[in-house]
């Protein structure tokens, strides 16, 4: 079995650009204490969010009352029927009658207890009770999908902040190669058409920027649904103008399987076991498999409640008679003669109910099961690919340049010294930075996917996304991974 990690970036909301300096490996690998929620929002505080204020959250709780209220309905039992009768007595108004011989004034006092309500209980209770669970799993289901939802808002801001901090970097640098050009050829070093190209190539930066800007606009625009209304702590323009940090994150992410579990501390074998242990492969936690199931039930507790429908107003009497000044006791059962099926029609609509509850049930477990199988896979092929990216994480590994983004920077770095010294053409130094820039978004751009990917198999398996970053809104990593 494969055990799966991850330690999601304690990102923040801040104006914040990249250094141009190379990210260590010791960086990436380092866990950084997030900002307060006062001038950041971190996962976690976005799905704490969710969760209080969304209104299609806050719809799912509604139905569940509404469900609760329709199971208290199903358990009551029919209400007694009280009745008063009496003969041989004048209209209102009238004088005295003269009653003939034998003929006095009798009255009757009798209490109906209806009985169909006491043997169709049980079956309406438990058509009652499963939908009452699938209506809960339903509003797990769409707070989860929310959450998703959300979580795929703030990584989208967060990779469009990279991507304009990246496009200011590159402007920046840029600029500073159009000042030295122009200092070469006001003294006579270098040909105008230096200038004028790299002139170019800064433009485009700019343009490239303003573009970046335009989607990190769309992306907070994304997102601020999700942080509340204008009366909410996360709902004020400060955050929603404010950009996710998008500085070197850390990789934690581990796929360990048997064979590797010697290599694992004796805490993190723990928490593994404690996560496999409550996340067993199967699908018994997918909210959308508990409803579908929960609702295969109540259909069929549907077609028992329609089958006792077939005895209908069946009663017992009881009650008193006064006649003449003795009273008597009236006592009767009232039973329907069922010659005539009424109910066969309804039977047969619950039985097909039941057969089509059952068919969704299949159909939703086999893409359950293919939505686990997708997941992990793509969190095992990103997972193996950002470790790729990062390239080593010893102690010593600072001044490596055998990680992407290292070699991208070096790669630069080299091109505008052999430039300086005359040894390269411009066009490879702009290529240099251009291919800078693209490997920081390529690099980003995986890191992203690589955390989305874990929160879709935690999704896939059914596991609630704030549960698994812990009970500290202010951190931001799943259990095991510390």
């Amino acid at each position: 079995m494969m055990a799966l990690f991850l330690t999601i970036p304690p990102f923040t909301i801040a104006w914040r650009s990249i250094s141009a300096q190379t990210p260590s490996s010791a960086a990436l690998s380092a866990t950084t204490s997030p900002s307060p929620l006062a001038t950041g929002l971190t996962l976690a505080a976005l799905l704490d969010s969710v969760a209080a204020r969304h209104p299609l959250v806050a719809a799912s709780r509604a139905r569940v009352r509404a469900a609760e209220a329709s199971r208290t309905t199903a358990g009551f039992l029919g209400n007694p029927i009280i009745g008063y009768q009496v003969d041989n007595t004048p209209f209102p108004g009238s004088g005295p009658v003269a009653m003939p011989l034998g003929m006095e004034r009798e009255s009757m006092t009798t209490a109906t207890l209806p009985l169909e309500s006491i043997y169709q209980r049980a079956p309406r209770v438990r058509r009652a009770d499963a939908q009452l669970r699938a209506v809960r799993a339903d509003a797990v289901g769409e707070r989860q999908r929310i959450a998703r939802a959300a979580a795929h808002a703030f990584y989208r801001t967060a990779l469009a902040q990279t991507g304009v901090d990246v496009s200011r970097d590159v402007a920046s640098w840029l600029d500073t190669l159009v000042a030295y050009n122009r200092k070469r050829v006001d003294e006579g070093a270098a040909a105008e058409a230096d200038l004028i190209r790299s002139q170019l190539e800064r433009d485009r930066a700019l343009a490239d920027q303003t573009m970046q800007e335009a989607e990190l606009a769309r992306a907070r625009a994304g997102l601020s649904p999700y942080l509340g209304d204008a009366t909410s702590p996360f709902g004020s323009a400060t955050h929603n103008a404010a950009l996710v940090d998008a500085g070197p994150a850390p990789l934690p992410l581990v796929l360990a399987g048997p064979g590797d579990s010697s290599a694992m501390t004796p805490t993190r074998r723990a928490r593994a076991d404690s996560l496999a242990g409550r996340n067993p492969i199967g699908l018994d936690q997918r909210p959308d498999v508990l409803s579908a199931r929960e609702r295969v039930t109540a259909a069929s507790a549907g077609v028992a409640t329609e089958r006792w429908m077939l005895v209908r107003q069946l009663g017992a009497t009881i009650g008193v008679k006064r006649s003449g000044g003795t009273s008597t006791m009236i006592a009767g059962v009232s039973i329907p003669l069922p010659l005539f099926d009424q109910n066969r029609g309804e039977v047969a609509r619950a039985q097909a109910e039941r057969d089509e509850a059952q068919y969704m049930l299949a159909d939703r477990e086999r893409g359950a099961s293919a939505e686990i199988d997708g997941a992990r896979e793509a969190a095992r092929l990103l997972t193996d690919r950002v470790l790729l990216l990062a390239g080593p994480t010893t102690a010593d590994a600072a001044q490596s340049t055998s990680s992407f983004l290292a070699r991208a920077d070096e790669a630069r770095r080299i091109a505008l010294g052999a430039y300086r010294e005359g040894a390269v053409p411009l066009i490879q130094v702009l290529d240099a930075a251009r291919a800078w820039g693209e490997a920081r978004l390529a690099y980003y751009r995986t890191l992203y996917g690589q955390h989305e990917s874990v929160l879709d198999l935690l999704v896939a398996r059914g596991i609630d996304l704030r549960e698994a970053l812990g009970p500290d809104s202010s951190r931001n990593h799943l259990p095991g991974t510390r």
